[in-house]
């Protein structure tokens, strides 16, 4: 996918109908010092509006950051970026601090459709080849969710790898920054930026590596060109891997689910309740209110109870899955939904976040409606390189996905 992040007009353009894009930057204008070691040069990224940018006001997608006074230095994952030759083309639209309220975004393949969220401004502008890449958030899906709803690459890498400090937060817990792309490649090269650690984990060849596949939960329906996705990822899977077999998850999906919803709102409400008293009732959303009261209700030992069981889940699920090195699995059952009010379908990613390893979502053709589809890795923690060599390969198999046209009137 070709960025067009050089050719303002046409960016200008695409944003009065995506909506993708809550602030622009002048790209002419001298943005950083790039270190002499530029890894990143010529790449145009955008920023989530939950991420400080130096100058500009972060305002979390809510009315009541309105007067927000501009950030005064930039989060390190930004400055990371900056320093290795990345230009800013501007802050991406969020829903309300990362939660479920939906946002005027569109998607790029369907204006009548939703991007998904949180990071739905990330997903569509990567996905309309605005920008090469463009940071987002997970907290339950609201990374993977965009790039699979828009036919962008959504790479998610394990929690607490890269640093939130200047992200605004949601749930701590979880919360956990990640990369929207036009390609593996360009994922790959913007996490390398702004991770450089060596944790010590042994880096696999796709060749030597055991694929297991599964869907996190086998009851619910799986539209017809989605299943089909999956299989045909499957098969191509196993032309290059050493093993593929299916893997049966075990995990209680409706609890999980459940545990994840009263920390998440717990942590949220301990952020962020002041909003509900005084000036702030009335500037925010229905939905992230509503997660405010219900956090607010939620009791010490009830959180305490709910995170202790989401970490045997976490590791009794990676035990399970000791001999595998990658999962494939499919994000959501379905493509981009109409736009009715939600974000789309998260359930699917609530365990992977949970879960806490490195996913990555991949664009896989479009559906009889046009829509894209994707497919989803997994990989334990702290095997993103394997990851990441493993998407690269099955992206080179992947039905081609059309760039979404500028739409006229």
């Amino acid at each position: 996918m070709q960025s067009l992040g050089d050719d303002s007009r046409t960016r200008q353009l695409w944003n009065q109908r995506l909506h993708a894009f809550v602030e622009l930057c002048d790209l002419e204008a001298d943005q950083s010092t790039v270190s002499s070691a530029a890894t990143a040069e010529g790449m145009n990224f955008g920023v989530k509006d939950i991420i400080d940018v130096a100058g500009l006001a972060t305002r979390n997608g809510s009315a009541a950051c309105r007067d927000a006074r501009p950030a005064a230095a930039d989060a390190p994952v930004v400055a990371a970026l900056r320093e290795a030759g990345a230009r800013l083309v501007g802050k991406t639209v969020t829903t309300e601090f990362a939660f479920t309220d939906p946002t005027n975004c569109r998607n790029p393949y369907d204006l009548k459709r939703s991007p998904g969220g949180s990071s739905s401004g990330s997903g569509a502008a990567v996905a309309a080849g605005l920008l090469d890449v463009a940071l987002g958030t997970q907290t339950a899906g609201s990374l993977c969710r965009p790039a699979a709803y828009c036919g962008a690459v959504g790479f998610k890498p394990s929690y607490g790898l890269i640093s939130t400090h200047g992200v605004t937060p949601l749930a701590p817990s979880f919360d956990t920054v990640g990369i929207l792309a036009g390609s593996v490649d360009l994922a790959r090269r913007a996490f390398q930026v702004v991770h450089s650690e060596d944790r010590g984990a042994k880096l696999l060849d796709p060749h030597e590596c055991t694929a297991g596949c599964m869907l996190i939960d086998a009851s619910t329906e799986v539209a017809t060109d989605t299943l089909a996705a999956f299989r045909e990822s499957k098969a191509a899977l196993g032309e290059f891997t050493a093993h593929v077999a299916d893997f049966n998850a075990e995990i209680d999906l409706s609890r999980i689910v459940f545990d994840h919803r009263a920390v998440m709102q717990r942590e949220a409400f301990d952020a962020h309740g002041h909003l509900l008293v005084g000036e702030f009732t009335d500037l925010i959303g229905p939905r992230f209110a509503a997660a405010l009261r219900a956090g607010s209700k939620v009791a010490a030992a009830e959180y305490t109870d709910a995170l202790g069981r989401l970490e045997e889940e976490r590791l009794a699920f990676w035990n399970r899955a000791s001999g595998i090195d990658v999962m494939l699995t499919l994000p959501v059952p379905d493509g981009a939904p109409l736009l009715d009010g939600t974000t789309g379908f998260q359930d699917w990613l609530t365990p992977w976040t949970v879960f806490g390893g490195p996913l990555i979502c991949l664009p896989w053709g479009q559906d009889a409606l046009g829509r894209p589809r994707s497919v989803m890795l997994a990989g334990h923690p702290g095997t993103e390189l394997t990851l990441l060599r493993v998407a690269e390969a099955l992206e080179r198999k992947a039905p081609d996905l059309p760039q979404p046209t500028l739409p006229v009137g």
